[in-house]
Formats: structure tokens, sequence, C-alpha cells
């Protein structure tokens, strides 16, 4: 009897790791890509801030102040996205939401960002954090709107702040281990309509469609100011089983006239649609 109920915890235990071990390869982060540009895996590193206003992240070295990441955070962070080999400059441990933008040191908030400079050279994505950071604290966007786009699809940002694609190297795709279960994620996002031109005052709406159900989309309207919108009705949405969102928004009474962006970013990628505002 003794031996039975040992063979029986056995088979238990094997059973349970077993479990465990499935959750966590299926667990494994995966990059996203835009123009060749790796994004982070909006499952592991959605990004995460901390409780901080503008008046506090526009604090003169405030960053540095903030900043602690440890070694074993960034050992964690490498075996998250199943990073097995690596050279030197490589990669760098970055905040998704930078510091200077309210970003936390959570693991929430970390990724292998693959550099795209030479030595010596800021990376594209931190050439983008400064100007965001510049334009938040000179009130001409919000921070929660920073913080969302940049979290979201930097490589989309990028574009919509400097009017051009990143300049950087773009990178070899990483060399990682990925459970040959888990599918890696698919191009395709488009909007399928929306408005080609829209009155202040108005109601708009915008529907897209991504190739995996049920995807988590997010929505950004640049306006024509050049600010982001924070109208109701923007931000994360969640796909259907055919892969449909929607939004719909309130044009702002006070809108100025000329050329708006949205900005539709999924898992599976991103897709752009300009209207006018009359």
């Amino acid at each position: 009897m003794r031996s039975t109920k040992a063979l029986s915890a056995i088979v238990v235990l094997f059973v349970g790791l077993a479990a465990t071990a499935s959750s966590a390869a299926s667990a494994v982060a995966r990059y996203r890509y835009d123009h060749g540009y790796a994004l982070n895996g909006l499952g592991a590193s959605p990004g995460a801030v901390f409780d901080v206003g503008v008046v506090t992240i526009c604090r003169s070295g405030y960053a540095e102040s903030v900043r602690h990441v440890s070694e074993a955070e960034k050992t964690r962070v490498y075996a998250e996205y199943a990073i097995v080999r690596r050279t030197s400059g490589q990669y760098e441990v970055d905040h998704v939401v930078p510091l200077e933008l309210g970003g936390n040191n959570s693991i929430e908030n970390l990724w292998p960002e693959p550099n795209d400079h030479p030595p010596g050279y800021l990376n594209s994505k931190d050439k983008l954090e400064n100007r965001l950071h510049a334009l938040v604290c000179d009130r001409r966007v919000a921070l929660v709107a920073a913080q969302r786009m940049i979290s979201r699809d930097w490589v989309a940002e990028y574009d919509q702040v400097f009017g051009t694609w990143p300049h950087g190297s773009v990178v070899a795709r990483p060399t990682t281990t990925i459970p040959t279960t888990t599918a890696p994620p698919t191009a395709g996002v488009a909007v399928t309509s929306a408005p080609p031109s829209v009155t202040p005052g108005s109601t708009a709406s915008l529907t897209a469609r991504s190739p995996r159900a049920h995807d988590t989309c997010d929505l950004t309207v640049v306006l024509p100011s050049g600010r982001a919108s924070t109208a109701h009705g923007l931000g994360a949405a969640t796909a259907d089983a055919r892969g449909v969102v929607s939004w719909t928004w309130t044009i702002g009474s006070n809108t100025h006239a000329g050329t708006a962006t949205a900005t539709v970013s999924c898992g599976a990628g991103s897709a752009r649609r300009t209207f006018t505002v009359l």
C-alpha cells in the first residue's frame, strides 16, 4: 500500500511539473516588428508607469533619480525573451515607457531592445523618447498619450513625430528559442473603414481588422495641431473572433482644420489612415 501511495505521489508531482513547464514554455515573450524594427512583446512587456505627473518628470535629474534595474532583472528580461546568444552591445535592457515619461522599473516595463546605432550614438527609440519628453514638458502632447503611443508601437510614433521612419540600421531578428507550438505574430492589420473628413463637434468612427482573433489593439489620433487626441473612446480595444475592432469618438469643437492621422497598433501589426478636419 505504501509503495502504491508513493508511486501515485510521484505521478502527481511529475504531472504538476510537466504542466508548469508547459505553461512556462507558452509564456515566452516574442518581439513584434514594424518596418523591420523590433517592438516590445505586449504580453510580457506592455509598459508600466509610476504615479507621477508632468511637473515631476520635467524636473531636471528626475529620470536618473529613479533609475534602478539590477543585473538580476536584466538577466530575467533576456530569459523572458528566450535570448540564448548575444554579443556585446547587441542589446540594451530598455524601459518600454522611458523613465523621462514616467515609466517605472518593473519587469513589465523592461525589454531587450536591439541596438540600431553605431557606437557612441543614440538608438532611434532614444531619440523619440527625448523628443516626446520635450513635447510633453511643453504641454504639446498629453503625458498619458505619449506613454500609450510609445508602449504600443514606437516605430509608428517615430514616423508620426519626425515625419519619417527611423534612420538606424534595421537589425537582424534576434536568435531566440521559441516553442514550436507557438506561432509567430502575423502581419496584415488594415483599416477597413474611416471617415475621409470630419467637422469639429461631430462623431467619428474607425474600424480595423487584425489577422489575429481577439487581438489587443490601440487607436491613437494625432490632430492637425500635432497634439494627440485624448477624446473618450480612443485607446485600447479588443478585436472580436473575426479580428474586427472598432472605435467611436467625438471630434473636439475647437479642433483646428487640417490633416489628422489615426494609427491602429495591434499585437499582429499596425496600420494608419489620415482624414481631414474641415
